[in-house]
Order: C-alpha cells, then structure tokens, then sequence
C-alpha cells in the first residue's frame, strides 16, 4: 500500500509540476515577451560584429566562408524573432475583449521561451567569429595635425588648382607634381590631401612615402597600413596580388605617391592599372620632370620656386619677425631672405636658425650667405645643401653631374648660353672622346635636359640656361668635398688655395698663382692679360679671354698661348691679337671662337703651316673679326672642320670679293654644321653677342651663280637668305638649283633685290615628273624683286602637290609685276570636266603679309592651292590692282589663257568652260582667321558670301583707305560675323554701310544676332547713310564698349531702334564732322505701342564720355523716353 501511495504520489506531483510548467506559459506571456526583446538586442548587436568582422576579414582577403553561413542563419532567425514578437503583441482577447485568449497565449509563450533559448545558443557560437581586440584606425585628420599647411601664396594657388582640376577630371588617372627640391611638393601635396577629403571627392586617400631608394615591401606596407590590411605572406609578388585586390574593392581612390625618383612597376607593387580599376587616380611628386614622362602622367605640373614677396612673407613667420622686432634684424632680415632665392626648404632651415638670435649672428649668416658659404643649421631643421646633394647623388649619367658642377663656375644669375656650355663640356672630356662632333653636342644637350628636367638647371629662355644661388653653392660644396674646388670671383683676387682650384672666373687673375691643376679658365676684364700667366698651365683644356668694352678692343700678346699644349676650345673676344701663329702649337685644339678680334696678315711662312696642324679642330668661329681676304683664305687648310661660322656683316671688304674667297674651299662634304652670314646691312637673322651656333645657316648678297661652294652650301641650307643673285638667271630651280633635289631640308627662305629672277621655281620645261618641292619649308619672305611674276610657273597636273605644306609665313614685298602666286600652264588633256586642281599647298599656313605687290589681282585661287583652315592673320598693303582676296573661277580661265598663249606647244581648246569647271569656293574655308588687314587696296568687296559665312573666328577687322569698297559681303549676315571684336573703317568712299540684309530675304526678318563688337571705328565714310539697315530685332551690340564716327557726311542716325536698347557696355561715344546726322537715337514710334520688355532698361548705364563735334544739324540726343538713360555720364563735349 505504502508503494502504491509513494508512486501515486510521484506521480500526482509530477503531474502538479508539469500543469504549473505548462500554466506559467500563459500566465507568464508579458514576462516572455520582454526577455525575448531583449535577447533580440543581445543578438542584434553580436550579428553586427559578426558582420564587421566579415568585412575586416575580407579586407585581409581572408576567406568569410563559416561567418557567411551564420550570417546567413542569423538573418533568417531575427525575421522569425520579428514576426513572433509582432504575432505576441497582437490583441488576443475573445468574450468581447473582456477576457485573454489563453489558448493562444499558451501557445506563443511556448515559442517565445523555445526561441530565447534558441537565440542564446547562436549568440553563443557567433561570438567565437568576433575579433575581441583591434587596433583602432587612425583618423583622416591626424596627418594634418602633424604637418605644416601651405601658405596661402597666389603661386601654390595657381598650382593647386591646376592639381585639383586634374583630379575631378575623369579622363586623367596619372598626374605628376615636379620641382626643385626643397621647394614644397610634399607640402602641396598634403594640403591636396586635405582639400580633397574636405570635398568627398574620393572614397579613401592614401598618402605613401616612396624616397630614392624604391623599397617594395615598404612600401607595400605603408598601404596596407592605411587600407588596415594585414599581409598573410611575406613574398613580394604575392603581397602585390593580394594588395591589387584590397584596392580594386575601393570604388573611388587616391594614391599620393611622394618623393619618386624613378620609374615604379605598379604591378611590382600591388597597385593596378587605370584599365582595370577606373576608379584609381594617383599623384606623383618628383623632382625629375622625366618621372613623370615615364610614367605617362596625363598631366604635368611644374611648382616653381617662391616670389620675393611670398619668400619674405614665409621667411617672417619663421624667423618669428614682428613689428616690435627690432629695426636692426628686419634690416638683415630682408636681404637674408633674398638671399634663400625662394626657395622653401633654404628659408624655413636660415629662419629658424636666426630665430630668437642676437644681432651679431643675423651678420654673421649674411655675409656666409653672400660668400657662398653655408651656415649653421640648428638640429631638427633640414638641411637644404643636403637636401639638394640628394638630386646630385641621383643623376644617373657622370655626365650631367659634371655639367652640374661646370655650371655653378657662371657668376650668381647669369644666363648661361647653352652654347658655350656645349664646347666647354666637350672640351673637358666630359662626354669622352665622342666622334663626330655633332654626337658630342647631342651627348651634351641629353645631360642638360636631364638637369633641367631634374630641376637643378632652369631654362631662361630657348638659347640659355639659369642655376638657382642655393644650387649653385652646392655644386660648388659637392666640388669642394670631393677636393675639385670652383671658384668664381667677380670682384676681387682670387684667395684661395690654388693649387686645387679646377674651374675658376675671375675678373682679376694674380700674377703669382699656381694653377698647375686648372682645367676651366674664364677671365671676364678690362685690364690687359699679362701673357706669362699661362706658362703655368700645363692641365688646361678651356681657355675664354673676354674684354667687356667690345667697342674698346686691348692688345692681348698670344705668345705663350704655345705652351698651352693641353687646350682643347680657346675663345677670344674683343682683342687685338699680336699673332695667331700659336694655333699650329695647340695640337689637341677642337675648337676655336675668335669675336670681334683683329690680327696681323700672317707671314708667308706661318700661313703655309698655321692650320695643316690642326687635324683636330672641328669647330672654326669668326664672329665680326677684321679679317683679311689671305687669313680668311687659310680656313681651307683645315682638313677635318665639322663646323665653321663666319659672321661679317660690316666688313671692310667687298662682299663680293668674300663670297669668291669661298669658292677655293674644299672642306664643305666634312661640314655638318655651318653659318655664314656674309653682307653688309642685310642680316635678318639674329646673331648673339657671345656664343653663335646654327644647323645650317647662310646668308649671302652679291654672290654669282657660278660659285659651285656657295650653291652647295645653299642647297644643303636650312635657313637661307639670299640677295642679289648674278649670272642672268630667271628662277631658283632649275637655273640655280636642282628640282630633283627639291630643296626639301629647308626651313627658311629669304630673297631679296633679285632683279633677274621672274619665277620662284619654273617647271614649264621640265622633262620628267615634278615633284614636291620646299616641303619643309615654314617661312617664306620675297622683298624688292622688281620683276618677279609668280611663285611657281609651269604645270603641276598630278605633281608637287605636297609642295609648300609645311608653309606658316608667307610675306610678299615690293614685287611691282607678281600677277599672282600660281601660274599654272595647262597641257592638252590635262584638264577634264569638273576637274579640281586642289592640293596640300598652303594648308598650315597661318600668316600673310602681302605690301606693294602693284599687279596682283587676287591672293588666293581655292581651285589650286587647296585649304586654308588654319590662316590666323592676313595682312594686305597697297595692292592697286587687288579685285578680291579670294580669286573667282573666270579669273583663274582668263589667266591660263594668257599663259597658255606664251607657248606654242599647248593649246587653249584644252579648258573647258568656266560653267563646266569644279567650283571650289564653295568648300572654301577660313575657320581660323583671326586679324584680317587692309590698306590701300581698291577692291569692290572682301569676299564672296560663300566664304565669308567661314569667318567664324574673326575677332579684328581694319580696312583702311579702299576708295572701291562698296559691300564687305553680299548680306549683312556675313559682314558681321558673330565673333568680330574690333572693328575699323577708314577713308572707303564708296561704302554705303557695314551691314545690309536684302529686303527680299524673309529669312532676315525678326532675326535676332548677338554680337561681340567691343570696339567700332568708322571715319570718313562719305558714302555712308546708315550703319545698320536693318529691320527691328536684328542687331545685339551688348558688347559695345566703345565708338567712333567721324566724317560720315551721309549719316543721319547713328543707333536705329534695332539697337536702341541694347548697349549695356557702351563706355565711349565719339562723333565728330557728320554734317546730315539728325539724331543719335532714332525713336520707334511703332515699338511704343507695343510692350516691348525693353523699353524699361536704360539705354547707356555705363556711358561715360560723350563727345560731338561739328554736327550741325543734330537737334537733340534721344527722344523723352530716353532722356535717363545717361545715368553715368561724367564727360560731356558739345
């Protein structure tokens, strides 16, 4: 019975248990709703850290497989939480609302208890997929705490916008930043930085060191560490792949690469290409324009030294120089600031080692500074002789290091000609024993590109080169430290320990120094030389004697210029020479430059062996020497000239008896290099006062053409300027020149007083095809050639159409007989029905200047010579027979008649109509002129309305004194062209008005044009009634700023309502002498009717000064309506 009860019990009391479990999901629910909420917050929070960890993770490019399949679980069982806690918040009452639905409450609360305990378990695995510790990243604004800002300096913000342009621009991935060292890229760079995280112009901005020594893994890890990346390998190629794919998930970034020196292998490195990830732009900054070059930035931009205003701005606050700094400092301060020479890191290093120091040591920095010496620099400052020694360690040629230190022997700020650097250079044996000389000089030129490129060289202009004073003294410290002084003193003796001078200018050369290592002398004085000096110089190489006083010229003995055994380039200027005998001595000499120098005739035994000794010499210069016609004789003694330069153009000499002396010479197959200007006031070329160099120059007047040397130099010429041809030719080729040859290495051509000559080239009689001819040339100039008839004479039918296609300059002077530039002669058959004779000629021609050409009747022929989309400016001047600019087809047939008449052998019955012939003035162009002159010239209109409609880009119109010029065009359309700015009439007398619309045209009417005239000049019109006929609404001259009108007898309203109300910018009106003008202003009646917007603006708010002079019959200015409109008006002359 006892077990009976006992189980019974158990049994009872399991069954109590079990109701009361069951009871409490009901009667509980509140409670299970609220640990069920809140167990949702807990696994919220651990399913984002499980998803920021997968995102870490996949930034290491680690695999997320595991955590991917959580998520994905965990995604499904917070939506299944979401609706249960939805269903349980639900009204469940039933009997009306008055009782809850316990049914349903048992139910839910069932599965709210079963889903917490499940939601713990998951929370519980997630958390072992959770990183528990991380190094937080660093904040974009760090970096910019740490550094210095810019300076808000006009020359950064030119560049900066420059770089920030390029950065927005889609279509540029590559962009290099390049400078001088020390002059602030890596500053620049950081504030680019920062302006373009302050823009959201990229998604992330990494800003990596790279230095001269390219380190990969380095450099690797400066990314990674920006990007948070941790590498799992430590092999180079397999870090680039996994860093290449770190970045290509950044959809928008940018790469500061800073401080390049070389070329990098972005595949090398990791960062990929902007063709296989668009969204990667990168910012280089160097100091060798060549980096960016190589690597094919898209946009180079060049960062230039400091202002002196900006240097001195900079050099104040670092030196902490305020108004109460003592007068005495700022005194100091501001030629110590010159000093630095702009350059950032120079100033920032002196500033800060002057700050806060007392007077004695500002002196002190001064005179260091001013002495080329370096100073002090505190610790912690950079050093910018170090600073700029690195861009010397980092040429990668010997040879433009020591042209480096060649040039720091100039004085400060002195424009060195690249010329001379070149013989001195190669005269030191700084290229090696280089042969021939022509790949001496490209040696020489590639290693001053590299130092400019390098920036420690600045171009000053196309022929010389500048060294910044910092750069310059620290070539001369390198030389210093690697015991090869240079030494430059202008002012005073030269003190210093002479045995180890190297390189020296001086001004004053002591009597008693030693210079038995001296390889560069420059003696740049007016005292005379002593002549012992140069006994002891046994090591010299370069030897240049200059007299300042080139009107002055002092006797310099020569005498022991025999010892100088060594000499490889000797340059005399300006002295009276005792001999030159010496030169059979020099046996090593390359070169030899003698300007402004005069000498004894040689005696009759030296001339015999003065030159036959110099089997070396390649280089001969005499530039304005008084040379006799016997010394100037010896020049063909030379066996192995490369290069001679003759320049007289005020000899003493018959010109002609020069030019004969040449055709003795037989050097001129070695000759690679040569410029011979030989004739008295005729040298258009220019000729520097020190170092004259050229490809292949001459210049002659008065020479014949029998003078085989001449016409062979000639031939070979790039640039040639001749005058006064003899021999009783009538044309260039082929009496004088070969057509097979072409003359196609030509670049310049000037002819001048040829009174023989009638055609520039004729190929009437030519027995085998023609073909191009002057291809190359680009600047053609024909002056007082009395007789002169074409350019070209002869057929051309399917020949020399490149002729003349390089051509950009065309000028045509004083040629009384040229009737046109072309004559073509037209063989039987040659021409067909709707034949088109158009060809290359003229089509880079960019300016023309035609003056005193008294026959030509049109300039050009459009069924000829082809297109002239690029003509920019077109200047003519007292041309009386000029009809048009641009000829007509009739013309062209009328011409080819009267030539064709000339020859027995062809026929006229070969031209067909002018109906039937290809009319080209239709495609006819002139898209591109810009200024269009003309003088003097009584032509009935400028153009044709064909081409006239192609004036698209004419911005400056002046016809002067064109007594037969009634219409600029047909339509008014075209005589104005929407883009003219200036705009000058003077003296045409049969002119009735600048523009005129046909009154039959309706597409003229109600048309509105806007035009840009600024600028509106028109005097002595006499014909002129109206300037503008025109119907309402035609012209806008809300550009107008000023207008003139003077002796326009004619004229009786000056602004038609047209124009009533629109000159906004009208500053300045003149008229004078307009004896018919009524009115300034013409009111329309008709247009008060209406409601014309316009009507409420003032007509001239700017107009300032108001002159009329000699108008008899004006009444009044304008009508009552627009008596306000002078608002502005401070000038009034009546």
């Amino acid at each position: 019975m006892d077990i009976i009860s006992d189980v019974l019990s158990g049994i009872l009391k399991d069954l109590v248990c079990g109701a009361v479990n069951q009871l409490h999901y009901p009667f509980c629910f509140n409670g299970f709703v609220k640990e069920l909420e809140q167990e949702e917050v807990n696994f919220t929070d651990t399913k984002m850290s499980v998803e920021d960890r997968v995102t870490h993770a996949r930034k290491q490019t680690l695999k997320t497989e595991v955590m991917d399949k959580w998520l994905e679980n965990a995604n499904i069982d917070a939506e299944e939480v979401k609706r249960l806690l939805k269903e349980a918040k639900a009204k469940n009452n039933c009997c009306f609302g008055y009782c809850p639905n316990w049914i349903l409450r048992y139910r839910l609360g069932k599965k709210l208890a079963n889903k917490k305990t499940d939601l713990q378990k998951i929370i519980q695995e997630g958390k072992q997929y959770i990183q528990l510790e991380r190094t937080a990243s660093i904040p974009s604004n760090t970096l910019d705490i740490l550094t210095e800002k810019c300076m808000n300096f006009e020359s950064r913000k030119v560049t900066s916008n420059k770089l920030m342009e390029a950065l927005k621009d889609d279509g540029v991935a590559m962009i290099g930043l390049y400078g001088m060292g020390g002059c602030g890229k890596t500053t620049l760079a950081m504030e680019i930085k920062k302006m373009a995280e302050d823009e959201h112009l990229f998604d992330k901005i990494i800003f990596v060191p790279v230095s001269s020594t390219v380190e990969v893994p380095r450099i690797q890890e400066k990314i990674a560490s920006s990007l948070e990346y941790k590498f799992p390998e430590n092999e180079e190629m397999e870090r680039a792949q996994r860093l290449c794919m770190r970045l290509t998930q950044e959809k928008n970034i940018l790469m500061i690469l800073d401080d390049v020196w070389e070329k990098l292998d972005f595949g090398h490195i990791g960062i990929p290409s902007s063709e296989h990830h668009k969204g990667c732009k990168i910012l280089i900054t160097t100091r060798l324009e060549e980096v960016c070059t190589s690597m094919d930035c898209q946009r180079k931009i060049y960062l230039p030294i400091l202002t002196n205003e900006e240097a001195w701005t900079l050099f104040q606050k670092k030196a902490v120089i305020f108004e109460n700094t003592p007068e005495t400092i700022k005194h100091l301060a501001k030629p110590i600031s010159d000093e630095c020479k702009g350059l950032p890191v120079a100033i920032a290093a002196v500033a800060g080692s002057l700050k806060h120091k007392e007077e004695v040591l500002w002196r002190v920095a001064l005179n260091r500074l001013r002495s080329s010496k370096p100073i002090n620099v505190e610790k912690g400052l950079q050093d910018p002789y170090k600073c700029l020694q690195l861009s010397y360690d980092n040429l990668d040629s010997e040879e433009a290091k020591s042209l480096f230190l060649l040039c720091s022997v100039f004085p400060e700020d002195y424009e060195i000609p690249v010329e001379c650097l070149i013989r001195c250079a190669i005269g030191l044996g700084m290229v090696g024993e280089v042969n021939p000389y022509e790949n001496a000089r490209s040696e020489v030129m590639a290693a001053k590109i590299k130092l400019v490129s390098s920036c420690l060289l600045l171009d000053a202009d196309d022929e010389s080169v500048k060294m910044h004073d910092l750069v310059r003294d620290v070539a001369q410290w390198i030389a210093k430290n690697e015991k090869n002084i240079i030494k430059c003193e202008t002012e005073n003796d030269v003190t210093l320990e002479q045995s180890i001078i190297r390189y020296l200018w001086c001004v004053k050369f002591p009597n008693d120094m030693d210079c038995s290592n001296l390889e560069f002398l420059h003696i740049r004085t007016k005292l005379e030389v002593s002549d012992g000096i140069f006994e002891r110089m046994g090591k010299l190489r370069v030897l240049i004697i200059t007299n300042p006083e080139e009107y002055d010229r002092l006797w310099l003995s020569t005498r022991s210029f025999k010892t100088l055994i060594n000499l490889r380039c000797l340059v005399l200027q300006y002295w009276v020479l005792s001999d030159i005998s010496f030169v059979r001595d020099m046996k090593k000499l390359e070169s030899l430059s003698l300007h402004g120098c005069s000498w004894p005739p040689f005696i009759d035994m030296q001339t015999d062996v003065a030159f036959t000794q110099l089997k070396n010499l390649k280089l001969l210069e005499f530039n304005e020497c008084d040379i006799e016609i016997k010394n100037l004789e010896e020049i063909k003694r030379i066996p192995l000239l490369e290069e001679l330069y003759i320049i007289q153009t005020g000899s003493k000499h018959n010109d002609r008896k020069l030019i004969e002396c040449f055709n003795l010479f037989s050097f001129t197959q070695t000759l690679q290099r040569y410029g011979i200007v030989l004739g008295e006031n005729f040298s258009p070329i220019y000729i520097p006062s020190e170092f004259f160099s050229c490809q292949r120059t001459l210049l002659v007047n008065y020479f014949n053409v029998s003078n085989e040397v001449i016409k062979g130099l000639a031939n070979k010429s790039k640039e040639l300027f001749v005058g006064n041809i003899e021999g009783g030719v009538k044309n260039m080729m082929p009496d004088i020149f070969e057509i097979k040859g072409g003359m196609n290495e030509l670049n310049n051509l000037l002819i001048t007083n040829c009174e023989e000559i009638e055609y520039l080239v004729d190929t009437d009689n030519a027995l085998s095809k023609v073909g191009n001819l002057f291809s190359k040339l680009h600047f053609l100039r024909i002056y007082n050639m009395k007789h002169l008839r074409a350019l070209w004479h002869g057929s051309v039918h399917g020949n020399g159409n490149g002729s003349f296609e390089k051509l950009e300059k065309l000028q045509l002077r004083d040629c009384p007989e040229l009737t046109s530039l072309f004559m073509y002669v037209i063989a039987p058959g040659e021409y067909e029905v709707g034949h088109s004779m158009q060809s290359k000629k003229f089509q880079n021609l960019k300016e023309v200047a035609i003056q005193r050409c008294g026959k030509l009747n049109h300039v050009f022929s459009p069924s000829i010579i082809g297109d002239l989309s690029q003509l920019i400016e077109l200047k003519i001047y007292r041309c009386d027979m000029l009809e048009q600019i641009i000829g007509d087809v009739v013309d062209e047939k009328e011409e080819r008649d009267e030539i064709i008449e000339e020859s027995n052998y062809f026929k006229t019955t070969s031209i067909p109509p002018p109906t039937t012939l290809n009319r080209n003035a239709g495609s006819f162009t002139l898209s591109k002129l810009v200024n269009l002159h003309i003088w003097f010239c009584p032509m009935g209109s400028l153009f044709e309305t064909s081409v006239a409609k192609t004036l698209t880009s004419l911005r400056r119109l002046r016809i002067i004194d064109c007594g037969g010029l009634k219409h600029i065009v047909t339509h008014a359309m075209d005589a104005l062209d929407p883009s003219l700015k200036r705009f000058k009439c003077n003296g045409c007398s049969q002119l009735v008005n600048i523009s005129t619309n046909r009154k039959d045209d309706i597409r003229m009417m109600r048309q509105q044009v806007n035009l840009k005239l600024e600028d509106l000049e028109l005097i002595y019109l006499p014909q002129m009634i109206n300037t503008w006929e025109a119907t309402k609404n035609t012209f806008f001259l809300q550009h107008l700023t000023s207008l003139k009108i003077m002796g326009c007898e004619k004229l009786e309203v000056i602004f038609p309502p047209c124009v009533l109300r629109c000159l906004p910018e009208l500053n300045r009106l003149e008229v004078r002498e307009c004896k018919e003008l009524r009115q300034i202003i013409e009111e329309d009646l008709e247009d008060n009717k209406l409601s014309n917007p316009l009507s409420l603006q003032p007509c001239f708010p700017k107009l300032t000064t108001f002159t009329v002079e000699q108008c008899h019959k004006l009444k009044y200015f304008t009508s009552v309506s627009a008596s306000n409109d002078f608002s502005n008006l401070e000038f009034l002359v009546i």
